[in-house]
């Protein structure tokens, strides 16, 4: 399958590469949408209008709800590694479109609230695959110069399907949503049969012709150019070296004891555990809840749709500029700016429980989360999956991504499992404090300890 298309702002070499970043976060934004389900459904299933038999849930079952999908996502990110070792990251992102198949299914014919929790849990499934999967696709199919670029897409589909969920959570019935998801899943398992591997896996299984047809495609290479021809086999030889060379080297447990993978790790696990603790997640997964609580002058739908469409622009913003700016900066402006904007939601909450706030000043609210929202998701949100795989050093970077993204899913959990209990104890202003907290420190460690990786290689390792 080559395709010789010509796009005045993409690099012809790399427009593959595009279109194959595009087919895969197709399952992205349907996965997206399984996020944001929550947040558009949580109020109806609270409400006496619910359809289920069991009756409104009550806040330990909307938190259940909340923090059910990270649990299939535990599971799988230590499963789906292993499994693409043998059959390969392309079969492996066709298999992911199954549990989320299945969740739009579970969640037309649930009739009580545990048929939710399954629902929920299956939907992780395809969760932690994607994250597991997707930076390594992406990263062994992308030049360096768009690496980055094309890594972004990756979390910009995730909040487009939470922001068009919460769009069809406002105009369409609890079960109109299932009808509109699968044909999506389903287009999606299409385009995926019609690109070929990568070509590091092809390589370590000895497929050596495949491997080079491969990139050949992913490079978009013009068969009748013999520079460009030459340019491909030398890339070919280049990348056989370093990956039969990695597939050789038994990964002992000094190897994570050196330097620089000491530093990677604990690196790693500050931009996992601050994904989830700024604040992000627990704002996407409960919008219309907090939005509620913060009294907000608008309505819960209303807001939430703002929100997804502040989140989508940011992270399309950090794509545009993650390879021209390097990941430190963005990083540095995503931490401190959340930290600055949760501030202000959290002291106006606070006034508001002790005081009557003049109705001129209830724009402060839309205004203090869209503000943490677009400056979390152009650094915090989109930017720690790309920089985990090209911070770690190649010979224990696979298990790093597994040990990571599985401290990932448990942070997240915690805090969406936490948050809806917690706002009962401490207030939605207490929340916020912490979550400023832990931003503010965030870019402190940003600033003056996280290396930048912008156009590292992957196969060299870090120690600056």
């Amino acid at each position: 399958m080559k395709l010789f298309l010509k796009i005045p702002w993409i690099n012809s070499s790399t427009i593959n590469q595009y279109l194959a970043t595009f087919a895969v976060n197709i399952l992205s934004i349907t996965h997206g949408c399984a996020i944001g389900w929550s947040s558009p459904m949580i109020p109806y299933l609270k409400s006496e209008d619910t359809h289920l038999k069991s009756g409104p849930i009550n806040a330990t079952e909307a938190s259940w709800i909340g923090s059910a999908i990270t649990l299939g996502a535990l599971v799988n990110i230590f499963i789906i590694g292993k499994v693409a070792d043998y059959i390969g990251k392309k079969k492996c992102l066709i298999i992911l479109c199954l549990p989320n198949l299945a969740f739009y299914i579970l969640t037309y014919m649930a009739t009580n609230v545990n048929h939710l929790y399954a629902a929920r849990a299956v939907a992780g499934f395809t969760g932690g695959g994607l994250l597991r999967i997707v930076p390594l696709y992406i990263g062994e199919i992308a030049e360096s110069n768009v690496r980055g670029k094309l890594g972004a897409y990756f979390p910009l589909g995730m909040n487009f399907g939470i922001f068009l969920m919460y769009v069809l959570g406002t105009y369409l019935d609890y079960h109109t949503i299932s009808f509109v998801m699968v044909p999506f899943v389903l287009l999606y398992a299409a385009l995926m049969l019609f690109l070929p591997d990568t070509p590091q896996f092809l390589i370590k299984k000895h497929r050596d012709e495949k491997a080079l047809k491969s990139l050949k495609f992913y490079r978009n290479c013009n068969e009748k150019d013999s520079q460009n021809i030459d340019m491909i086999k030398k890339e070919l030889e280049s990348l056989k070296i370093n990956v039969l060379n990695h597939h050789k080297t038994e990964v002992k447990l000094k190897d994570f004891t050196e330097k620089a993978s000491i530093r990677g790790l604990l690196i790693g696990v500050f931009l996992m555990a601050i994904m989830p603790f700024s604040g992000n997640m627990t704002i996407l997964s409960y919008t219309a809840d907090i939005f509620d609580s913060s009294g907000s002058s608008l309505s819960a739908n209303e807001s939430s749709m703002i929100i997804g469409c502040i989140q989508f622009i940011g992270i399309y913003i950090a794509s545009l500029f993650v390879d021209k700016f390097g990941r430190k900066i963005l990083m540095s402006i995503s931490c401190l700016g959340s930290g600055l904007s949760l501030l202000l939601i959290a002291s106006y909450s606070y006034v508001t429980s002790i005081f009557e706030v003049p109705s001129s000043l209830s724009w402060i609210p839309i205004v203090s989360l869209s503000l943490t929202i677009l400056l979390n998701s152009i650094g915090i949100s989109s930017l720690p999956f790309m920089i985990v795989t090209e911070l770690v050093p190649q010979k224990i970077r696979e298990t790093s991504v597994t040990i990571l993204m599985a401290c990932m899913t448990l942070f997240v959990f915690t805090n969406l499992k936490v948050f809806p209990p917690l706002v009962e104890v401490i207030d939605l202003y207490g929340c916020m404090f912490i979550y400023a907290g832990f931003c503010i420190v965030g870019s402190i460690v940003t600033i003056f300890i996280m290396p930048e990786t912008k156009g590292k290689n992957l196969f060299q390792n870090h120690e600056s």
